[in-house]
């Protein structure tokens, strides 16, 4: 059995949702990834950036969420949730991954966390959002060209790619301010979150009401 360290309404809901899509049994560990006090037995030893997800495997712990979202799709997907090694597909399925997590995941941190660069600057800090969420804004734009008539970013074909586009995509700070403008990204969006995986993992975490539902 898997195990792992979670937060409650967290980007740590990625590797649930996947665990929960493969129907993989695993131990969820719950707990304040912002308060040291409540930090687990064994999760400092397990990421030493003190990070959320972090899963727990036989052979050791994994972290940073693309590789766990690519390691549980290549041992247990059988085909799914990522192209085989022999599809032409598979160039573009590591190229959204990597513009997901290089890209797009860094303005994300920055409308959560903009004190990490300014601290002690609320002026410098809001200017850094404001700043931030131009960037989103084009981002998006490139996210919703890609995914097109979809109803994913490969196609037919649904993966770890827009599972982490959605868990990035959950919260209000995140989105352009009007998503109508963005109709295949925000279809792609219902489309994923209305999956019963996605229920179980939004209902588990106490996150029903999406800004934009």
């Amino acid at each position: 059995m898997y195990k792992l360290f979670t937060h409650r309404d967290s980007y740590g809901m990625t590797a649930e949702l996947v665990l929960e899509e493969l129907d993989i049994e695993y131990e969820p560990v719950v707990f304040n990834v912002h308060d040291e006090r409540q930090w687990p037995e064994g999760f400092t030893r397990a990421n030493p950036n003190h990070r959320v997800p972090t899963l727990v495997t036989e052979n050791g712990p994994i972290y940073e969420t693309a590789a766990i979202l690519v390691h549980l799709a290549e041992r247990h997907g059988e085909g799914r949730l990522m192209p085989p090694s022999d599809d032409a597909r598979r160039a573009r399925y590591w190229q959204w991954h990597f513009y997901l997590m290089s890209t797009l995941q860094p303005e994300v941190l920055i409308q959560f966390h903009p004190e990490k660069y300014f601290p002690g600057d609320p002026d410098a800090q809001r200017a850094l959002r404001q700043a931030s969420s131009g960037w989103l804004e084009k981002i998006w734009r490139v996210l919703d060209d890609a995914i097109g008539d979809g109803p994913w970013f490969l196609g037919n074909l649904y993966t770890t790619c827009d599972i982490s586009f959605a868990m990035q995509a959950l919260w209000q700070e995140n989105q352009p301010s009007d998503l109508s403008r963005f109709p295949n990204a925000r279809r792609s969006l219902r489309a994923i979150l209305d999956r019963p995986a996605a229920r179980r993992v939004l209902r588990r975490n106490e996150r029903e009401h999406l800004a934009f539902v």
